[in-house]
Formats: C-alpha cells, structure tokens, sequence
C-alpha cells in the first residue's frame, strides 16, 4: 500500500487531487461543475473535492490498494465512490484551488516517497476511487463556535479526507499528445 499525506488550504469550499499533467500531454482538464450538489465532481484528470467550509485547512491522505480499507470508525463517512482512468502519467496530488501543492502533514505518514507528495498510479490501470471524510457533518458549526469564543486563528482540525484508489480493471496506456 502506498500512502501520501499533506494538509492543503481549502478556499472557495473546494480543493482538488489532480493528475500531474506530464510532458508531451495536452492538458484535457475541465473546470467543474459547482451547480451540482455532489461531495465529490469527477472530470478528466481531477476530483474537486467540496468541503462544507469556505476556508481551512484540511489534512488529506492518498493511498492506493489493492482491496477497499476497512472503515475504522463511525466518525468517517463514504462520500462517493467513482471509476478513475489516469489520463497523463498517473501522478496524483493533492492542492487547494488558490494555495497550490498541499504541504506536509506533520506526524503523517510520508508513504515512502520522500517528499514527492504524489501518488503514483499506473497508467493503463482503470482504479476505483473512494472518497471519505471526517468532521463534515458539523464542521461549519464547530467553526462558527470557534469564532464565537474569538478563536480566530483557528484553520485546521474541522475536516480530514482519505482517498484510496483500488486497481480495478485496465485501458490502453495514455500516449504524449505532442
């Protein structure tokens, strides 16, 4: 099992784990949907990811896996699960829509990758992509609780996410477009 971590800044009530468009490609990736009501909005090469906040910052984990993990407690929740074809090179990062690349997440796992802080997936592998969250249901409460106490500063600690990608069929390998 390979893991990635990191803490991105979410902004806009969204944040993104996106293929790495490597060299050679055409970048084919759309700009989301925000008028539907969906957790989790797929387009090529990306899940957008919609928090119930405006801005924080939330711990994110990547991994991929051969078999879907057990749920640890009830305190995760399965926001979706979606087929995923990796358009480019399979890298998968985590970044929020203003802030760029998440940075470490410190006392996470670093999954073995040093500090690449990518996922990579196999490109002529189709995956299965689950999508959990922690603290979504009463985020936006704790934070307005927060601030009632005048605990400005406070950024993190409201949402967590785990993403797993589990290898789930096979396609023809992408090819450089240029």
């Amino acid at each position: 099992m390979d893991i990635v971590s990191g803490v991105v800044s979410i902004a806009y009530s969204h944040f993104y784990i996106s293929e790495r468009v490597e060299p050679g490609f055409d970048n084919a990736t759309q700009a989301p949907d925000f008028r539907t009501n969906d957790p989790v909005i797929l387009t090529p090469g990306q899940l957008t990811i919609v928090s119930h906040m405006q801005a924080h910052d939330a711990w994110v984990t990547l991994m991929l896996t051969d078999a879907e993990p057990v749920q640890q407690t009830e305190q995760w929740q399965l926001l979706g699960t979606w087929s995923y074809p990796p358009m480019y090179g399979g890298r998968m990062g985590i970044s929020g829509p203003t802030t760029g690349p998440a940075m470490p997440a410190m006392g996470w796992l670093s999954g073995g990758q040093d500090d690449d802080r990518s996922l990579a997936l196999h490109p002529a592998t189709v995956y299965t992509v689950h999508v959990y969250a922690r603290g979504r249901q009463d985020s936006r409460a704790r934070c307005e609780a927060a601030m009632e106490r005048e605990e400005w500063g406070r950024r993190e600690g409201y949402e967590d996410y785990v993403v797993v990608f589990i290898p789930a069929g096979h396609q023809t390998k992408p090819r450089p477009t240029r």
